[in-house]
């Protein structure tokens, strides 16, 4: 590990820390992580601020937003307690990602839309890149932690490269591999690697950089069956109601018993990252 690398890991735990829950590829399951992270930390006792960057049809808000007496999500939110949302697609309203950092909370989650990269590079640096971003969070006392998230497709492993391109070390990277797409190494290709049919080696180079130089992370994040899962979903159900609702069968709510217990285990491995 180079000398920079270790002097940084040595100090992280006096920062406070913005995690951005991302990926350039849509639907490989960034609202579900983030949901289930911020209810993993909240329930173990974490103060933390949560922010869904999709506006107020985010995945976040939607499901640990607070609601009013008729069950409606409120306009007005505390991220500590529920869902503090934004659009970032919007100008002005991108800023939030940056502003919210004078609160001075010592944990921020953002959930950001799929795709939205190029928005955060015009926050500050009129498109340019992200140097003056990632100068502010540090002005601020942050350190940056990214979770990208993993699917199959190559777009996942695409959007890790083009990460690291514009932050190198200067932040924590996390993969998390969403095992809704499988388990074995084979059923992701371009991040883990594969030999084609005519024995050439492919893949594998963007996760190699990720973890070998730049010292990050790989976590597997457990599965829902799709069933059990769609009706979690569609109630807008948080995991840790859905564990006990009556409107799910026993096995179901086995099923989320065992999600819940298997991403705490995953999540477990990120608490020095996260300053805990």
């Amino acid at each position: 590990m180079a000398r920079a690398q270790q002097a940084r890991k040595d100090t992280a735990p006096q920062q406070k820390r913005a995690v951005l829950v991302t990926s350039e590829k849509g639907g490989v399951g960034k609202s579900v992580t983030a949901r289930t992270l911020v209810e993993y930390l909240r329930e173990g006792g974490t103060r933390v601020a949560a922010y869904d960057a999709d506006g107020s049809v985010g995945g976040l808000v939607r499901v640990l937003g607070t609601r009013d007496g008729a069950g409606e999500v409120l306009d007005e939110q505390d991220p500590t307690v529920g869902v503090g949302y934004y659009n970032i697609r919007d100008a002005a309203e991108s800023h939030t990602l940056l502003n919210c950092l004078g609160t001075q909370e010592p944990l921020i989650v953002h959930d950001l839309a799929g795709g939205s990269l190029a928005d955060l590079t015009r926050i500050t640096d009129m498109g340019e890149g992200l140097d003056d971003l990632l100068a502010a969070v540090d002005e601020n006392g942050y350190r940056l932690v990214v979770l990208h998230l993993i699917s199959s497709e190559v777009a996942a492993t695409q959007s890790v490269a083009r990460w690291i391109e514009l932050v190198g070390d200067r932040v924590d990277h996390v993969a998390v591999r969403n095992t809704r797409w499988g388990k074995a190494e084979s059923d992701f290709p371009f991040w883990h690697g594969y030999t084609d049919g005519d024995g050439q080696e492919r893949g594998g180079k963007v996760r190699k950089r990720l973890l070998e130089e730049l010292g990050g992370l790989e976590i597997s994040l457990p599965a829902l069956p799709a069933g059990t899962f769609a009706k979690v979903d569609a109630d807008d159900l948080p995991f840790s109601t859905a564990a006990s609702a009556s409107r799910l069968t026993i096995v179901e709510r086995s099923h989320v018993a065992r999600y819940r217990r298997e991403s705490a285990a995953a999540f477990e491995l990120l608490r020095s990252l996260l300053g805990l």
